[in-house]
């Protein structure tokens, strides 16, 4: 508005220029120039105004987007205050949590102390019985393996003795084989081959070998027992002990004389035909030996007797038996 004023009233001026003198002329011009320099001033704050008025525009602008950035950082705030009331409660309830976790975990560490503490003292002690139960099992192997080689020791020695058995009841079967081959020619009453305890007892009657009182052998005798000496020859694996038994009637002192005599005349007769002397044993029994009651006749017979007991060399079996 007050810059078309000031147009207006220079153009005024113009016109009346043509129709005053000069003084006015120069005046007016004065004031035209006046006038021009206002409007130049005034067109400068014009210009200055609008860049004012951008300038405000702009500020404006910014304002409201500071505004609005000062909103969402409020926005933001309140964001960030709840999520940091929810991280605080969160964090209470999780040291809450952590010392009701720690509490139970002094309580649980402590029994589980004691627990192991127990556990430890049950593991030194079963270690202790089992070093013990090594010990004793080291003793119980050295010990079994003490046995076993005993076993088999005895094993071998039963093996043997078995072997030794054996051969024994062989020489027996051979003994008696022999014993039958050569004295089968004489009747039973006079001669008798018995076996019992693992013996052979050949008994020979007085009537075959002695007369009554006599301790000379008769020639049926000295047959018989020159007989039986071969098959003692055959079977050189038997011990030989002679001897002399009579009955109960007469001196009992000269009844074990006669025994005795009569035993060492079938041992001298027996080595005569061949028999090994050391292999021998006399011995008198006298009346103390009967093999039935003196009660008759009969039976005083079959006391007065001769008995040659042959006997397996036990030696080596009685040193396998120990």
């Amino acid at each position: 508005m007050t810059t078309r004023f000031s147009l207006l009233a220079f153009a005024t001026l113009l016109t009346m220029s043509a129709c005053v003198s000069t003084t006015k002329y120069n005046d007016m011009k004065t004031a035209r120039d006046h006038y021009l320099a206002e409007y130049n001033n005034l067109k400068g704050v014009e210009q200055e105004n609008e860049k004012l008025r951008n300038d405000l525009k702009m500020a404006e602008a910014a304002h409201l987007r500071c505004q609005e950035d000062v909103e969402a950082l409020k926005r933001d705030v309140e964001r960030l205050q709840k999520q940091k009331a929810d991280l605080s409660a969160r964090l209470d309830k999780a040291i809450a949590e952590n010392n009701s976790l720690l509490t139970t975990y002094s309580s649980d560490k402590s029994t589980l102390e004691q627990e192991l503490a127990r556990k430890v003292q049950e593991l030194r002690e079963k270690e202790r019985q089992l070093q013990a139960l090594e010990q004793s099992l080291g003793i119980q192997s050295s010990n079994l393996e003490s046995m076993r080689t005993d076993l088999e020791s005895r094993e071998q020695r039963l093996k043997e003795l078995e072997q030794q058995l054996a051969d024994r009841e062989a020489q027996l079967a051979s003994m008696r084989a022999s014993l039958k081959e050569v004295l089968s020619g004489f009747s039973a009453e006079d001669l008798s081959v018995t076996e019992r305890d693992g013996k052979i007892y050949v008994s020979l009657s007085q009537n075959l070998l002695f007369k009554t009182g006599s301790d000379k052998v008769d020639p049926k005798g000295q047959e018989a027992l020159a007989q039986l000496a071969q098959a003692l020859k055959d079977n050189p694996n038997f011990e030989i002990v002679v001897e002399g038994h009579t009955d109960n009637t007469g001196s009992v002192n000269l009844n074990w004389d006669l025994s005795t005599r009569r035993a060492t005349a079938v041992v001298k007769i027996l080595a005569i035909n061949g028999v090994p002397p050391e292999r021998m044993v006399a011995a008198g029994r006298g009346m103390h030996h009967p093999i039935v009651p003196n009660d008759s006749e009969e039976n005083r017979a079959k006391n007065r007797r001769t008995e040659i007991i042959l006997s397996p060399n036990l030696g080596k079996l009685f040193e396998l038996a120990k």
